[in-house]
């Protein structure tokens, strides 16, 4: 009975510790962008243009988040993030048949997370783990340099992916911490895309990115 109480007096002191903190981030990075299409479109053009496969070519990635730690060991996170045009997508990039158009794809999401944080005994470095889902728009862009690819719409959608990803927290101070992170949204549930209201592919995007927050401790 002793063993018991004592352990429960361990769980609750883990529980209670640093609770109630808030903070706020910025993280900027690198983002590859998935361009996943439908075999069942295979052989059918979009704008005129047809799928080639190519190298990868990652984009920037920019977001901001606010999160509440209920303790020092589980919190909540919103955030927003923005992914640049990724002129090359992963796996697979659309291509004009007849003319100069190059195309990108770019997005963005609102994303909720439950955070879970282990604080490595003796230091300041914590490893945390991300699991949520974001809501997220991706869509496809066209520039050209002489003749524009003519016919219909080029792929975009919206749609809730899942989002995880797993980082390596540094506190500066008790205000400051600077982490790194990977984070990979539509992996599990990718966004579907359409063009002249027909299902061509999906998005996903997976990201690996530095970032900095103040903790209001």
């Amino acid at each position: 009975m002793r063993n018991v109480r004592k352990f429960l007096l361990l769980f609750a002191t883990i529980g209670t510790a640093s609770a109630g903190e808030f903070y706020v981030g910025l993280d900027a990075g690198v983002a590859w962008q998935n361009f996943i299409y439908n075999n069942s479109m295979a052989g059918q053009q979009i704008s005129n243009s047809q799928l080639t496969v190519s190298a990868t070519s990652p984009g920037a990635q920019l977001g901001i988040d606010a999160g509440y730690l209920f303790t020092k060991n589980w919190g909540v996170e919103l955030g927003y993030q923005y992914f640049f045009n990724s002129n090359t997508i992963t796996g697979a990039t659309i291509s004009s048949n007849n003319d100069n158009s190059t195309f990108n794809l770019n997005a963005q999401l609102l994303d909720l997370l439950a955070v879970g944080r282990l604080p490595i005994e003796d230091s300041n470095f914590s490893v945390y783990a991300k699991l949520g889902l974001a809501l997220a728009y991706a869509q496809m862009g066209q520039y050209c340099t002489t003749t524009c690819a003519g016919g219909g719409s080029l792929p975009s959608g919206t749609g809730v992916a899942v989002a995880m990803g797993l980082g390596l927290e540094y506190m500066i101070s008790k205000q400051w911490d600077v982490h790194l992170e990977a984070m990979n949204y539509g992996g599990l549930l990718p966004v579907s895309m359409s063009s002249n209201g027909q299902n061509v592919g999906s998005w996903s995007a997976t990201s690996l990115l530095l970032g900095g927050a103040w903790h209001f401790n």
